[in-house]
């Protein structure tokens, strides 16, 4: 994984795969309120068997690393990525419910349906 200091780092996938990707990041951390200034994503588009995309908190501090199958329907893809930054969203604010697959479960295509209405793809 590409370690940026902060910011967002999307490496892999089609070109317009990464900027839909980048613009998703970038209205999650908005709507969330996350400071860009601090938290580091690094997030990689990679065709997987075994699932769509996972979050893993990354070495340092409010560094996060996703990794996301682009192979998959528009607007589920779209939603995987809400889904993966409601877990970033959860370790930096140190709250969720249970184990927060739940909470992310039932955000990811409420989230992914405000954000297509607010035109942003």
């Amino acid at each position: 994984m590409i370690k940026v200091k902060q910011g967002i780092s999307v490496i892999g996938g089609l070109q317009h795969e990464r900027n839909m990707t980048r613009s998703v990041v970038e209205w999650c951390m908005e709507h969330f309120n996350l400071d860009v200034h601090r938290v580091a994503i690094n997030l990689r588009l990679v065709d997987y068997k075994d699932c769509w995309g996972y979050c893993l908190e990354g070495d340092e501090e409010h560094s996060y690393n996703i990794m996301i199958a682009p192979d998959q329907k528009l607007r589920d893809f779209i939603a995987t990525i809400v889904h993966e930054m409601v877990h970033v969203m959860q370790w930096e604010t140190g709250e969720w419910k249970g184990e927060g697959e739940r909470e992310a479960s039932n955000l990811q295509y409420k989230l992914t349906d405000k954000l297509w209405k607010e035109n942003l793809l």
